[in-house]
């Protein structure tokens, strides 16, 4: 079992959140990378999809968005690797804002490498629902692994007793309150997806917290 008190440091202040920071930095350059330069010419991309509603026509998400079509021929790094694309303004800036949130919460109390291991549990679990369940053919986004690891933040609320576990303010909890109920208004798949990556997080959380 874990000893949060271990993760502190001498002055009871707790580590910065390595994991949470450099997931968002990474995802936030794959965008930038894949919305406006790893573009191939002829993809006919307006500038529209470009700045706002986004398009998955470039080269990083052709080759890690998560397909169950090309799952099923062997690549299956596409199970976890969908969870660092991102399309459109909107879908970036709500998903990196969420995951500073439930991530630096998580974080503080799992240290860097239990929170990677929880979000990559969450990811891969909601990866092989939506690739072999649901048989989704084209899917990205990191809110599978966010909403594990939001399932991770429930387990640790309960066992503390609080949703003051962590260092968060109440207007943080608030913003990823809303964050959770507008993710069940996204469309059956996207649905689906958060709902396994839930389960996904549950799943790691309860072997992490309580086992390792």
């Amino acid at each position: 079992m874990y000893n949060s008190s271990a993760i502190k440091c001498r002055n009871g202040v707790k580590p910065m959140p390595v994991f949470t920071i450099s997931f968002c930095a990474l995802t936030v350059l794959i965008y930038i990378l894949d919305s406006f330069i790893l573009v191939p010419a002829d993809a006919g991309v307006t500038a529209k999809e470009r700045f706002l509603t986004g398009h998955n026509k470039g080269l990083i998400n052709r080759a890690l968005h998560l397909s169950d079509e090309k799952i099923r021929r062997g690549q299956v790094w596409r199970l976890v690797s969908s969870a660092l694309l991102h399309v459109g303004t909107p879908h970036i800036i709500t998903n990196t804002l969420a995951m500073l949130i439930a991530g630096y919460a998580v974080e503080s109390v799992l240290g860097s490498a239990r929170t990677l291991l929880c979000y990559i549990g969450s990811a891969l679990v909601s990866g092989l629902f939506m690739a072999f369940v649901y048989k989704l053919h084209e899917g990205e986004g990191a809110s599978p692994g966010i909403f594990g690891l939001i399932a991770v933040f429930v387990i640790l609320a309960v066992k503390n007793g609080t949703l003051f576990f962590s260092p968060l303010p109440l207007w943080a909890l608030i913003i990823l309150g809303i964050y959770v109920i507008t993710g069940f208004f996204g469309g059956k798949a996207t649905l689906f997806e958060h709902l396994s990556g839930f389960a996904g997080g549950l799943l790691a959380g309860i072997a992490i917290i309580f086992l390792v």
